[in-house]
């Protein structure tokens, strides 16, 4: 049965391993625009108030991420999220992703960002779904820069 929890500590090398080979099989141009720097120090990168990693479960087994990253008082990051290749299709981004919106939601923040590039077809379609819309576009080099933003309180200045 699929779960999603809360990073441990226990967790670290699984979620390394997970996103590096995503990265490196899937999107080893962009490996350079996105480090995995963060990943050393999960819990002080990802586990302050108003912050949270999420891992998405079979068992003991870590087959997604999803994790959170306060931008300011305001707004949130989505950042890392991912599932294994052998388990797409199957809603659990979609279901990380909800988890995440439903975190920031009850933190309180009033927009959250998701920012991309334009090959991360499956992470662009799974937050348009969640009705994230495009707010900024950037061609650096080649790559293209995408910008996201979801709206929780209706009564935000920027709705």
């Amino acid at each position: 049965m699929f779960t999603i929890r809360k990073f441990t500590t226990d967790d670290t090398e699984q979620v390394r391993s997970l996103i590096a080979s995503v990265m490196a099989n899937e999107f080893p141009e962009q490996a350079k625009s996105y480090p995995l720097t963060d990943l050393d120090d999960i819990v002080k990168t990802y586990c302050n108030i108003g912050e949270a990693f999420f891992v998405g479960c079979f068992g003991d087994e870590i087959i997604g991420t999803v994790a959170v990253k306060k931008e300011d008082e305001r707004s949130a990051l989505i950042r890392r999220i991912f599932v294994k290749p052998e388990f797409r299709n199957r809603r659990y981004g979609l279901r990380l992703l909800e988890e995440a919106i439903n975190f920031c939601s009850v933190v309180g923040y009033q927009e959250i960002i998701f920012k991309t590039t334009s090959n991360m077809e499956k992470a662009i379609q799974l937050c348009l779904k969640k009705g994230f819309v495009e707010k900024a576009r950037v061609d650096i080099g080649g790559i293209e820069l995408l910008k996201f933003a979801l709206f929780l309180k209706q009564n935000s200045p920027l709705a």
